[in-house]
C-alpha cells in the first residue's frame, strides 16, 4: 500500500515538473534561408534589442537589489532571435553556389559582429553563480547592445 501511494505522489510530482517546464520554456525561432523570413527576424531582434536596452538601464545599479528575471528572459529571447536570422543568413550563403550575393556577404558580417554583443547580457547574468557587478553589468550590457543594434540597422538597410 505505501509503495502505491509513494509512485502516487512521484507520479503527480513528474507531472507537475513536466508541466512546469512546458509552460515556462519558449521555443527559438527556426532559422530559414527565406531572406523574408530572416529579415522579419532581424526586425524582431532590433526591437527586443531596443527593449531589452530600456529593461537594463532600469535596474537599479546597487549589488544588494534583486535581478529582474524578466529582463534576461527578453535578454535570450533577443539573441535567440537574431541566432536565427543569423543562421537562415548563413543558410542561405551555403545555398548560393553560381552567383554569390555581395550584399548578403556584408549583412551577414554585420550580423556575426553583432551575435557577441547579443549574447553577452545574457551570459553574463549574475545569478549567484557569477560574480557580475551589475553596475558594471548594466554598461556592458548598454553599450553592447547599442552597437548591435546600429549593426542589425545597418545589415538591414544592405538587405534587398
Amino acid at each position: 500500500m505505501r509503495i502505491v501511494r509513494f509512485l502516487q505522489a512521484f507520479g503527480w510530482f513528474i507531472f507537475a515538473f513536466a508541466c512546469a517546464n512546458f509552460v515556462t520554456a519558449q521555443a527559438d525561432p527556426e532559422p530559414s534561408r527565406d531572406p523574408a523570413v530572416f529579415k522579419a527576424q532581424l526586425h524582431q531582434a532590433a526591437q527586443l534589442c531596443k527593449r531589452t536596452i530600456q529593461d537594463i538601464q532600469s535596474l537599479s545599479p546597487d549589488d544588494s537589489d534583486p535581478w529582474d528575471p524578466q529582463v534576461r528572459s527578453r535578454a535570450r529571447q533577443a539573441y535567440g532571435t537574431i541566432r536565427a536570422a543569423w543562421w537562415g543568413m548563413g543558410l542561405a550563403k551555403q545555398r548560393e553556389t553560381s552567383y554569390k550575393d555581395p550584399m548578403l556577404d556584408l549583412a551577414f558580417k554585420r550580423i556575426d559582429q553583432a551575435l557577441p554583443l547579443v549574447r553577452y547580457p545574457v551570459d553574463y547574468w549574475a545569478d549567484g553563480q557569477t560574480n557580475t557587478v551589475k553596475a558594471a553589468y548594466i554598461s556592458q550590457s548598454v553599450q553592447g547592445l547599442s552597437n548591435a543594434l546600429k549593426l542589425i540597422h545597418q545589415a538591414l538597410v544592405i538587405l534587398p
